[in-house]
């Protein structure tokens, strides 16, 4: 059997990375259940060429039992405008594997739109690629309970007490006017975000 292997996709700019102790936390936490080793998450800054120096940087570091690359990538935030509801109560994706296909499937599914908000046994969880983040009508900010993946963006929003958990469904969406999209390269200053009314059920 192939073993798996996993990303941390960490966000560099102005010389800063950014939430390195919780990424560091959750390659621990993987590569340890999978493997039983808790590899280094060591970034090397001398390491980033030249020209992305200015840029938002998207680091990538592939690892399985120890860390096998570090690659560095400008960043360019998405434009999204419109999500469909896609149902899938049998998809797992609790940790960050390189192989996306269960996801990738589901994104095929959109309906023209940008991207999917993941259903599973009516609860909603996570877009293709992110966490989300509901604004309610009284300007609450809560994320859902039933997440796929433990995001390392949500994890430190909730614990500066920017957003709350909640498990919220679909027919629950009519209490928020507002979605955001949220990962460890976007925050919610970043305003990737849709009205609710740009759902796709």
């Amino acid at each position: 059997m192939k073993k798996p292997v996993f990303v941390e996709t960490l966000r560099i700019e102005n010389g800063i990375i950014y939430n390195l102790d919780i990424h560091q936390e959750r390659m621990y936490k993987t590569a340890f259940f999978h493997y039983g080793t808790k590899p280094e998450l060591k970034i090397d800054m001398a390491e980033i060429p030249s020209h992305l120096q200015k840029e938002r940087i998207k680091c990538r570091v592939l690892y399985a039992d120890n860390v096998i690359a570090t690659e560095y990538h400008a960043y360019q935030i998405k434009k999204i405008c419109s999500l469909q509801i896609v149902e899938d109560n049998n998809i797992e994706y609790n940790h960050k594997f390189v192989d996306r296909n269960a996801l990738n499937n589901l994104f095929e599914q959109r309906n023209g739109t940008d991207d999917i908000i993941i259903v599973k046994n009516g609860n909603i969880t996570d877009t293709s690629f992110a966490n989300l983040v509901f604004e309610s009508l009284e300007g609450e900010l809560f994320t859902p309970k039933t997440y796929l993946l433990e995001g390392t963006k949500r994890k430190l929003l909730l614990k500066t007490g920017i957003i709350k958990e909640k498990t919220i469904t679909v027919d629950d969406m009519a209490l928020y006017k507002k979605i955001y999209l949220i990962n460890a390269m976007v925050d919610i200053g970043d305003g990737v975000s849709v009205g609710v009314t740009s759902v796709g059920l």
